[in-house]
């Protein structure tokens, strides 16, 4: 009598304690790789005890996994077959961890898979559902290079009436475009440009104004021009410090002559006569006095 074939995903026993774990540590089991193999030549039924499968024959990446839109509880892991890979016969699918631990088998319907010298169209998109206790403590980790989309997948998305035809049937209305074309906020207006080419011409014509700006040697001379303003100063200083001593002398030397001085007739004394031209009296050189 021929064996009943029954097919389904079962979480092997070294999956159950890792998912066990990790829901106790607070911990992920991550899924990486999706295999699938030929079973040996011939339908079985996987149990919980494998750790492998029966006769792998093509190993890749996870390209993309959900939770099903139907149960919470299951867990859709999808891959594809490139179009190079194939000649044999697809019996059974396994996924495995980081650490390579077979996380769960299935057997299915056998599947050819053929490569493509075969003048077909070869990929072969694959999907696996894994029920779970707790699918949060479940972590995927997706290679971003595997295509999930199968050739066939685009045809039809090509070739579908209503594929783009939302974004097609999106059209502007008029008054919108010349509100938008109007909007001074967003927009330069000729006004503006126009004040901007006068702004940047007066900017050129102050920059190049030499009456305004300090010029090429300038400055040097303003150093030159302070020293020489400085000895003038100081030379004033002392001229007008000697006026202001023969001033003196002169004023000493006009009471000595034109005030009543038969009290004291020898009121005034000089060091000498330096710059003073004498019209009346003696010059007593030895004693430093003026006699009338």
């Amino acid at each position: 009598m021929e064996q009943e074939k029954k097919y389904g995903t079962l979480v092997t026993n070294v999956g159950t304690r890792l998912i066990t774990n990790a829901t106790m540590n607070g911990e992920k089991v991550r899924i990486t790789q999706f295999a699938v193999g030929d079973g040996g030549g011939d339908y079985y039924q996987p149990t919980e005890l494998m750790t492998e499968l029966k006769n792998e024959v093509w190993r890749g990446a996870v390209g993309s996994a959900k939770i099903n839109e139907v149960s919470p509880n299951m867990i859709d892991i999808v891959t594809v077959v490139p179009s190079n890979v194939g000649g044999f016969t697809i019996r059974e699918m396994a996924v495995f961890d980081e650490e390579n631990n077979m996380i769960a088998i299935c057997n299915t319907a056998a599947a050819e898979k053929v490569v493509i010298s075969s003048g077909e169209v070869s990929e072969m998109k694959l999907t696996m559902h894994i029920t779970v206790s707790n699918t949060a403590v479940i972590e995927f980790l997706i290679d971003p290079t595997v295509i999930v989309a199968t050739k066939q997948d685009l045809e039809n998305h090509n070739n579908s009436p209503t594929a783009h035809g939302a974004a097609l049937e999106k059209k502007a209305e008029a008054a919108d475009l010349a509100a938008h074309t109007h909007n001074s906020e967003i927009h330069v207006t000729q006004a503006m440009t126009e004040g901007y080419n006068t702004a940047i011409q007066e900017i050129g014509e102050h920059v190049n104004d030499t009456a305004i700006h300090v010029q090429p040697g300038e400055r040097e001379g303003w150093g030159a021009t302070s020293e020489t303003a400085e000895a003038a100063l100081a030379a004033a200083q002392a001229a007008q410090a000697l006026a202001n001593q023969q001033a003196g002398q002169i004023a000493r030397l006009e009471d000595g002559l034109f005030s009543n001085i038969t009290g004291n007739p020898f009121l005034i004394t000089f060091e000498n006569l330096d710059g003073i031209a004498l019209t009346r009296g003696t010059w007593n050189e030895a004693k430093k006095r003026l006699e009338c």
